[in-house]
């Protein structure tokens, strides 16, 4: 979801930035599950608190418990269902480096590692075996489609694409104090 947010049209991008800033009630750059809650229900979306929750905690990809710009226009996506048919294929090709019609582990690996921050080979293999319904070791489009348009295999892989970041970060923050030392 966050490759279709970076895909979109500058003037999409603009009005979620601005519904984000109509949100944010306290002006500190980040919603709360409080601010979401009452932003979504003023602009007419009426999602359930559960799911809210649900979509703070997969949306929350520094995972501080709130969601700032980038965060909140994937989550937006998410909810709007945007990315069913106008923005899929662009980001399928996104992932898919080589053209072949299969997003592969190295490609997801290079996706999503474009820091230094990005996930270990674990987290990737995970990803593609909840995605990866035909257990052939990746990812085709319809496979891709599906997870898009039902957002819970979604959920898990942000979840633990997230952790990995955290455990990276961790790691290299460890790292730098013993070298400071």
């Amino acid at each position: 979801m966050k490759v279709v947010a970076k895909n979109l049209p500058a003037e999409d991008i603009e009005n979620y930035t601005q519904m984000f800033q109509m949100i944010d009630k306290d002006k500190d750059g980040t919603l709360t599950l409080e601010e979401l809650k009452e932003g979504l229900r003023i602009n007419g979306h009426a999602v359930p608190e559960t799911e809210i929750q649900m979509l703070l905690e997969a949306g929350d990809i520094d995972g501080n418990g709130t969601l700032d710009t980038d965060e909140f226009v994937t989550v937006l996506l998410h909810i709007k269902k945007m990315s069913n048919e106008e923005y899929l294929p662009e980001a399928f090709k996104y992932f898919d480096k080589d053209g072949n019609g299969y997003i592969e582990m190295e490609e997801l690996m290079e996706a999503l590692g474009d820091d230094e921050l990005g996930p270990d080979e674990q987290v990737i293999k995970d990803i593609i075996r909840d995605v990866d319904t035909d257990e052939d070791g990746r990812i085709s489009y319809q496979e891709f489609q599906v997870m898009m348009r039902s957002g819970s295999d979604w959920r898990n892989a942000s979840r633990r694409y997230s952790r990995a970041n955290f455990s990276n970060l961790s790691h290299q923050l460890n790292l730098s104090q013993k070298l400071c030392q």
